[in-house]
């Protein structure tokens, strides 16, 4: 019997100095005895011996261990199983939840086996180690948030050719950087006074036109200034290095502890160029001020996805540069964002962001490029919103980390600002007098039909009008200029009213033409007879506009540019305006 072995009775007693609990089972007979220094603790509520410890235990643990551990006792720590897990003198430990007080508290049972000449048997001492466990889990726990962290910062500093990060007591800094390019300027990776620092090195890294920019915006005061009303600040300017000048942007931002200030620079050559060529495309007509960009890091929610599983955290920034904040996590990334997007995204960008929402799309973006990057519409709290999602690798390339940030404001300033290019350019080619186009806007589209006459002179049709303005000289030396400026805008509206699906230009003082496609060159004949005729009645009232006209229509077979119809057309008006005024 369990109660004449007296050996492993003392074994138990010693076993007590380490453990609240020891339970002492004999293996053949299922027959069990409890120890405990406190008569109050009774791990598993069993009774103090029995003569069936595996089935007291499995049922008493319904009563006492936590749901999610109930399994152990029912499968783990039964007898077969101890028996084919254990092999002579092994030692089993099993962690798991017994509920006190209506909460989880973590338990360790350890088993060991031991053999007699007669019989087999089990002692089980049990251990409070719910402090050690929970500090174990919270230490794993911000072992992976930090590993997580150092992935996000490391992989967003990679977008910056260079980053410096300074104590703004000491002015002690440390710099970083991630291209060649810059190494090349020897300028320390870490040193005492960054501003010094930058007195000294700007002057001979920086092009000249842009030195006393850069050194003002390179002070401490001016730094501390510029950060007190803003997340970031940022300002472009132009590099010489080794002969060759680079465009690039400085962005500056406080870091999280609001002690130091992390100055960004990055590489914009490609920009520039881009812009640049925006630019020459409007003929300069209007100064282009670049839109500043959100810096890499200026994210609202930022995700963190494992390629492999679809695993994810979201994280939060509650300001621009690190201290990001956990918000959730899920098991499949992929099928939570397109529910989201579903329900979300405006209706004409859902299926583009749906597309590209797709883990195979991911990876093809991003299989050349370091960065992708897409605008879409969204609903926040019932309101449109443009909203830019930036995704690229973790450094280790085993997550996607995708950015998400409001655009709204910078679409808007955007937009209107290509529509004050529109304005512009419309105005640039506008008559101002008569509301008609001028001149260069006639020559750019006698440019353009020309175009499509040397590709295909079979593949356009259109007709031309001239007309010019009898008796303007006489007008404006007996009435003065303004009775005159008054009769070439009658005489304009005339045109503008007969040819009133066609652009009417003002191609010089008092001479107009008209370029004649679809619905007007359909009817020419028709519009063009009631426009003499109309003008036969004008000159015979005496106070109304008096014009000159001709026509002439596209002959592909004959007519090479596009000159070659306007003359035919010039020349009938002015057959037209020597009839007018009664010479033959």
């Amino acid at each position: 019997m369990i109660n004449n072995d007296s050996v492993f009775n003392k074994i138990a007693e010693a076993l007590l100095i380490d453990y609240t609990s020891v339970y002492y089972v004999n293996a053949e007979t299922n027959e069990y005895k409890w120890y405990s220094i406190n008569s109050d603790f009774h791990s598993l509520k069993i009774e103090q011996d029995g003569e069936n410890f595996f089935e007291n235990m499995a049922r008493d643990a319904e009563q006492v261990v936590f749901e999610e551990d109930k399994h152990i006792f029912k499968s783990d720590i039964q007898k077969e199983q101890l028996l084919k897990d254990m092999k002579d003198g092994s030692m089993k430990s099993i962690e798991y939840r017994l509920m006190i007080d209506g909460r989880p508290v973590w338990h360790r049972l350890r088993v060991i086996k031991e053999a007699t000449e007669h019989n087999t048997y089990f002692i089980l001492g049990v251990l409070n180690v719910d402090d050690e466990i929970r500090k174990r889990n919270k230490a794993e726990k911000l072992e992976k948030e930090r590993e997580i962290y150092n992935q996000i910062a490391t992989s967003l500093a990679q977008h910056y050719d260079t980053l410096y990060y300074i104590d703004t007591e000491t002015n002690h800094y440390f710099e970083f950087s991630s291209t060649d390019v810059y190494k090349s300027l020897n300028i320390p990776t870490e040193g005492e006074d960054f501003f010094k620092e930058s007195r000294k090195n700007v002057p001979r890294a920086v092009a000249p036109e842009d030195v006393d920019r850069v050194l003002e915006l390179h002070s401490k005061k001016t730094m501390l200034k510029n950060l007190e009303q803003q997340k970031v600040f940022t300002s472009t300017y132009k590099l010489t290095i080794n002969g060759h000048d680079m465009h690039c942007r400085n962005s500056q931002i406080w870091a999280s502890d609001k002690k130091h200030i992390i100055v960004c620079i990055e590489n914009i050559n490609a920009e520039f160029i881009a812009e640049q060529a925006f630019m020459e495309s409007q003929k300069n007509s209007i100064t282009y001020n670049a839109i500043a960009e959100t810096l890499a890091s200026h994210y609202d929610i930022i995700y963190y996805v494992d390629i492999e599983g679809g695993n994810y955290s979201t994280f939060a920034t509650n300001n621009t540069f690190g201290n990001l904040e956990i918000q959730g996590e899920g098991c499949d990334f992929f099928a939570d964002i397109h529910k989201d997007s579903e329900q979300n995204v405006f209706a004409e960008d859902k299926e583009r962001v749906l597309t590209a929402l797709s883990k195979d799309y991911l990876l093809s973006a991003l299989d050349n490029s370091k960065q992708f990057s897409m605008d879409y519409r969204m609903f926040i709290v019932d309101q449109l919103q443009y909203t830019r999602l930036s995704a690229m690798f973790s450094s280790d390339h085993s997550h996607f980390i995708l950015g998400i940030e409001n655009v709204t404001e910078e679409i808007r300033k955007e937009e209107e600002h290509i529509r004050a290019l529109r304005t512009a350019n419309e105005m640039a080619r506008r008559d101002e007098l008569t509301g008609a186009k001028n001149k260069n806007a006639y020559r750019e589209l006698e440019i353009n039909i020309q175009k499509n006459i040397d590709v295909d002179k079979y593949c356009i049709s259109f007709a031309i009008v001239v007309c010019d303005l009898n008796n303007l000289k006489h007008i404006n030396d007996t009435l003065g200029h303004k009775a005159g400026d008054e009769y070439i805008q009658s005489s304009c509206q005339l045109i503008f009213d007969t040819f009133s699906h066609s652009p009417v230009f003002r191609i010089g003082g008092d001479e107009f033409a008209a370029v004649l496609t679809d619905r007007d060159y359909s009817d020419r004949d028709a519009l063009f007879e009631n426009l003499r005729k109309e003008v036969i009645a004008n000159k015979d009232a005496g106070d109304k506009p008096v014009i000159a006209t001709g026509i002439s229509v596209y002959d592909p077979d004959n007519d090479i540019k596009v000159s070659d119809v306007f003359e035919r057309a010039d020349n009938m008006m002015y057959q037209n305006k020597k009839s007018l005024k009664g010479i033959e």
